[in-house]
């Protein structure tokens, strides 16, 4: 959900098409019945999404409302994914509208498709870049671990979010294998004994579930959002933690992982992490590597494996 990178609304490649006139007038109506488009939809991303920002002007208040549409095009996912529900993210996105977490701010929803020929969410636009790499390291730790702190603190309540559970399913996926291309399938046979114990009691409330960096947005000022909340849940706090570090292992360094983990500590007062999450995670993660191609993917699938191998001696494996 970023402004970068944008592309006029028009066919949308593997995605969804622009959107219809019946979908924009559902999106103007959303802010008022005497509202207008200012100008036309404009592509901001495909990716499991189809993101469209739509600028509407409120002619009553002389005010321009720049809105996100996001529209659940994969329909064989819809159909069989678990994480992939419109209805989650909107179940979410209300949870928090009341709290100062930097989500976006949900207007509308259609989740039958009926106006906007598929499930789809209206929200404010989170402005920003997802840029963090280009940003100062230790500013980006520092805020990414005081906004899941932040995320922690909500109170779920009544709200009627799934549990968690891990994205392995035996069913779906067969039994755990290491990978071919593995030069240390060793490793992943301890891993996978070791989460096929029963887990740890470890605390749990509302999680974002899939809380990295590629799902922040920022400004000159600093991080203006966390985007892409169709996996919150209840679960434990600890895999937000091992999901974060686990890519910032795999992107930024392990020194860099580790500072998240002491920056989460304390502005949570508490040290939630467990090197069993993060082997959870790991495992998660591995149903979405390819084998690499380049040395760019051969160093990343380097430093995944290494990151492992730190938790696994961690748990003492």
């Amino acid at each position: 959900m970023t402004e970068a990178n944008t592309t006029t609304g028009g066919a949308s490649g593997h995605g969804a098409p622009a959107p219809t006139p019946d979908a924009l007038d559902w999106v103007r109506r959303a802010v008022g019945a005497d509202a207008v488009l200012d100008g036309g939809p404009v592509l901001m991303s495909i990716s499991s999404t189809t993101l469209h920002a739509v600028d509407v002007r409120d002619r009553a208040a002389g005010a321009v409302h720049p809105l996100a549409l996001r529209r659940f095009h994969d329909r064989a996912r819809l159909a069989s994914d678990p994480w992939y529900r419109p209805e989650n993210e909107a179940a979410v996105l209300d949870l928090l509208g009341p709290t100062s977490v930097a989500a976006p701010v949900l207007l509308a929803r259609d989740l039958s498709g009926a106006r906007t020929g598929m499930p789809a969410l209206l929200t404010g636009r989170t402005p920003g870049s997802d840029d963090w790499k280009g940003r100062d390291l230790p500013e980006v730790l520092a805020a990414l671990a005081a906004e899941l702190a932040r995320i922690h603190r909500v109170d779920a309540g009544a709200a009627a979010l799934p549990a968690y559970r891990s994205y392995y399913d035996p069913d779906a996926d067969g039994p755990r294998t290491p990978p071919a291309w593995s030069r240390a399938r060793g490793l992943w046979d301890r891993v996978f004994a070791v989460i096929s114990a029963p887990a740890p009691d470890a605390p749990v409330g509302f999680i974002h579930r899939d809380y990295h960096p590629g799902q922040s947005l920022w400004l000159d000022s600093g991080l203006s959002g966390i985007v892409d909340w169709t996996t919150g849940c209840t679960g434990p706090f600890a895999i937000d933690i091992a999901r974060m570090r686990l890519n910032l292992a795999i992107e930024a360094g392990a020194a860099a992982a580790e500072e998240f983990g002491a920056l989460y500590a304390r502005s949570a007062g508490t040290d939630l992490h467990h090197p069993y999450w993060e082997l959870v995670d790991a495992g998660d993660l591995l149903l979405a590597f390819g084998e690499p191609e380049d040395a760019d993917e051969w160093a990343a699938w380097a430093a995944f494996e290494s990151w492992v191998a730190r938790a696994l001696a961690e748990i003492g494996g």
